[in-house]
């Protein structure tokens, strides 16, 4: 990466395209922690950030629905869900409080109108309702930012007109975007601004 620079406004969704090996998950690997950064800075509301790792990036309110998806599928959508904040009965016991939990799940579900239940396993949801859980789970933990990563690869047209439609949902509740893809028309459809990446810089 060479002097790639951006700014990212609240509420807005910000296109990052260009041809394998760009830089864009290099980029975002930063964003989200998982490569740290040798030079230049990172900045949330003007404030310097410097994610070490995905724990910190989700701190910060960042969050990644990568193309291959990070579920369970043996797991249950709830547990998918709060799978490392489980709520316990007390804090002292390793107990799961399943009313809470569930309760919880339905509300993060409700955000994203997955009529699916909460105990329903993730092996059993189509790909488009997977992804759903995935950006579920992303606001139940605060999400300011998240990132997809060519989201609209394994879905059907009518699942990524419903993706669509939660972005824009998403947006005019003040969350911000970074949408990568080579889909142009897409990425023109939907995102404010676009960054072209080659060979590691902005073009």
């Amino acid at each position: 990466m060479r002097d790639v620079s951006f700014e990212l406004r609240r509420g807005a969704v910000l296109g990052l395209v260009g041809e394998n090996g760009s830089g864009k998950s290099t980029t975002m690997n930063i964003l989200g922690g998982v490569l740290p950064r040798d030079s230049g800075v990172v900045e949330i509301d003007g404030r310097p950030v410097e994610p070490t790792n995905s724990r910190d990036a989700q701190a910060l309110g960042i969050a990644f629905i990568h193309q291959e998806l990070s579920l369970f599928p043996n797991l249950s959508v709830e547990e998918n869900l709060f799978l490392d904040h489980f709520p316990r009965l007390t804090p002292s016991l390793p107990f799961i409080d399943r009313r809470n939990l569930r309760e919880r799940a339905r509300k993060a579900l409700e955000l994203v109108d997955l009529k699916a239940p909460p105990y329903t396993p993730v092996s059993r949801l189509p790909p488009g309702e997977r992804q759903l859980v995935e950006i579920a789970k992303a606001l139940s933990r605060q999400a300011r930012l998240i990132i997809f990563d060519e989201p609209t690869t394994s879905l059907t047209a009518h699942e990524a007109e419903r993706l669509f439609e939660i972005i824009g949902r998403l947006r005019t509740q003040g969350i911000s975007i970074i949408y990568i893809s080579h889909i142009l028309g897409d990425v023109m459809r939907l995102c404010d601004d676009i960054v072209v990446l080659r060979d590691g810089q902005v073009v």
